[in-house]
């Protein structure tokens, strides 16, 4: 049994789950940037690290509750859905990569540049999670898809 089948049935839950690595992983980008003016404090380095790797989890539960579009629903809308879903995994991917790095850089790579990149890194997966999340408006505002709207199938 995967976790889609556990969650089939549930539409509801990707709006549900989808909102907490949005706020997470923007406030992650906050965090690393505020590591960037008080170098070697610890707790900042931490909170950067423990938001990222929540944001990453929970972009994880929202790629596995979320439902797909099917062929009733408009043909933008399709376009749209394959974007939402290519930005969600880039999200995954990139915030699950630079919550293993800070983790490392906790020990072994205590370096300006690595602060330097992982910052680039946390705006960069900023930029993807509201990227993903306009497309995920659009398809509910603009065209209706969701789990009361049309062409929406659960897994």
């Amino acid at each position: 049994m995967s976790l889609a089948d556990i969650f089939k049935g549930f539409p509801n839950l990707h709006p549900l789950f989808v909102h907490f690595p949005i706020v997470l992983l923007l406030i992650a980008a906050i965090a690393q940037i505020a590591v960037l003016f008080f170098p070697g404090n610890k707790q900042l380095n931490w909170l950067s690290f423990l938001l990222v790797a929540a944001g990453c989890v929970g972009a994880f539960i929202a790629i596995k509750t979320a439902t797909h579009v099917s062929g009733e629903a408009d043909e933008r809308a399709l376009i749209i859905f394959e974007q939402h879903q290519l930005y969600g995994q880039l999200t995954f991917y990139i915030s699950l990569g630079a919550a293993m790095i800070r983790f490392i850089s906790f020990q072994w790579f205590t370096k300006k540049w690595v602060e330097i990149f992982l910052t680039i890194t946390y705006i960069t997966i900023g930029a993807l999670v509201t990227i993903t999340a306009h497309h995920g408006a659009q398809m509910v505002y603009l065209y209706g898809v969701g789990p009361q709207g049309n062409g929406v199938l659960s897994k």
